[in-house]
């Protein structure tokens, strides 16, 4: 820890996207690093998956806080909705939704900024209604090629084809919802516009190179673009690290100083042209948006405050619904190469990232212990490998950019750095890739849909038992599991929860 003197504890007012530990304790997690503390609102003000929050509430817990928080990171779907499933799924108008936006009011005019995010409305290639409206099963499949079919039509100017087996009741509730939320998507640019947000990223996940998701993300670049807004807008795709992503931000409002510059490279560069599963841009530029909205910079100057090492998709599978199986050799040549370049970059003093996006929703396993071998994954400034590649590169960045800030500052807490760095790897490599899936074998669950899971069911002991021995094998990382901490945060295996402590506590103080 430095012993630079360090500054009073900032305070930072977090209104998450849900209550899901990726949205709401990682922003934590990262603000943590910096010796910065987020209040969030109470428990019984949130949403509870697909029970919503209470957008009254919330709105007068955000207008309090204006008096004793330094800056505030705001989800304007948990705004107006009372949360992300909320937003996809319930009955509210735009006009009620910007009712209770007026949460907002009470913190203009002071000198706190107020960074917001939004999403676009994603459409799922898939039939579960986990987290989406009612009808997507079984209609979910029909509704994404319909939204691709329009997308394709207006792009060509010709009219699409009717959709075939949607009722038109499911199509025209489907469109509704779309209009009601890029309505909302263009009335948060006008408070950027005037100046109610200091900054707001435009978030999308499950997005596809065709469909409607990937047009309005356009015409809200184009919007963007003729109000002037470019260096306070980011809009990219990525979703549940958004305001992961805004911590990072507001940490340089609360520090000052010059932006983080950040340096981009891959072992191969072409696949920094590949476009990400789940994504509709190559990964440079989901990078790019991502750094923007860390606030930092991206550079090609070899003396970047940090550098981002990303391994680029390679199309091998999706450790959710399709695991890879065999790997080639040059998957591991790869790795190692990756892994090397680690260790000369940390070797020579600077910062080093690592945005895994080799598969989604999960961390590939040959860079792992690639990392391991080469002795650099616990001297990592940050390292993510969860979901999709907008996930996993926003976090890497925020967290990377995290250090650099807080080093800067004297507030760097090497302590919650490093529980950090840990809980990344336990839960992408440990969980996503290995441990769940022999959670879903042993519940039968189906591929490719979400399971359920009771509270005390015993599979629990299984998950605990399996990220012990990850956590063991990984001991640079300096934790170990509290095995009674695992819990399921939605009743499903898609994300786990679970708390480490340090192996060597006396090492940490």
């Amino acid at each position: 820890m430095s012993d630079e003197p360090r500054r009073p504890e900032a305070v930072v007012a977090l209104l998450p996207l849900d209550e899901r530990p990726a949205c709401a304790e990682l922003p934590a997690r990262i603000a943590a690093v910096a010796g910065v503390r987020l209040a969030l609102p109470p428990s019984e003000l949130l949403p509870r998956l697909r029970t919503p929050g209470d957008p009254r509430g919330l709105s007068a817990w955000l207008a309090e806080r204006a008096a004793d928080c330094d800056a505030a990171v705001v989800s304007l779907e948990m705004l107006g909705h009372g949360g992300l499933i909320a937003s996809r799924t319930g009955t509210a108008s735009a006009h009620d939704v910007l009712r209770d936006w007026d949460g907002l009011a009470a913190w203009a005019g002071t000198d706190r900024p107020v960074h917001g995010v939004t999403l676009v409305t994603r459409t799922p290639d898939s039939a579960d209604a986990m987290e989406e409206p009612d009808y997507w099963n079984p209609y979910g499949p029909a509704l994404h090629r319909h939204s691709a079919a329009l997308h394709r039509a207006e792009e060509q100017a010709a009219g699409p084809a009717a959709p075939t087996g949607i009722p038109e009741a499911v199509r025209a509730d489907f469109l509704g919802r779309r209009l009601r939320n890029h309505t909302l998507n263009l009335a948060g640019l006008d408070l950027v516009a005037r100046g109610r947000l200091d900054t707001l990223v435009v978030g999308a996940d499950d997005t596809a190179p065709w469909g409607l998701a990937t047009a309005e993300l356009a015409q809200l670049r184009l919007w963007r673009d003729r109000l002037g807004l470019g260096s306070r807008v980011a809009v990219r795709p990525g979703a549940d690290e958004a305001v992961t992503a805004l911590v990072a931000r507001t940490l340089r409002d609360l520090f000052g100083g010059p932006p983080v510059t950040v340096a981009v490279e891959a072992v191969d560069p072409a696949g920094l042209r590949t476009v990400a599963p789940y994504e509709n841009m190559p990964v440079a530029d989901t990078a790019a948006g991502q750094i923007a909205a860390c606030g930092a910079v991206l550079t090609d100057d070899p003396d970047a405050g940090l550098h981002l090492l990303v391994h680029t998709p390679d199309g091998s599978g999706d450790w959710a619904v399709a695991p890879p199986g065999q790997r080639l050799e040059s998957a591991a040549t790869t790795a190692r190469a990756l892994a090397a370049r680690a260790r000369e970059l940390l070797d020579g003093g600077h910062e080093v990232a690592v945005a895994d996006c080799a598969q989604p929703n999960g961390a590939d396993p040959l860079l792992v212990e690639a990392l391991h071998r080469a002795g650099v994954a616990g001297r990592l400034t940050a390292y993510a490998g969860w979901n999709t590649a907008g996930n996993t590169l926003g976090t890497a960045v925020a967290h990377g950019v995290t250090v650099v800030l807080a080093r800067r500052a004297g507030t760097f807490d090497e302590r919650a750095h490093r529980l950090l760095l840990a809980h990344r790897f336990i839960e992408d490599w440990g969980y996503m890739t290995r441990v769940r899936a022999a959670a879903r074998t042993t519940l039968g669950s189906v591929l490719g849909a979400h399971d359920h899971v009771p509270p005390d069911h015993t599979v629990l002991t299984e998950i605990a038992q399996g990220l012990a021995r990850c956590a063991a094998e990984l001991p640079e990382l300096g934790h170990a599991l509290v095995p009674e901490s695992v819990r399921l945060p939605w009743h499903r295996t898609f994300e786990a929860d679970f708390a480490l402590t340090p192996t060597h506590p006396e090492e940490s103080r």
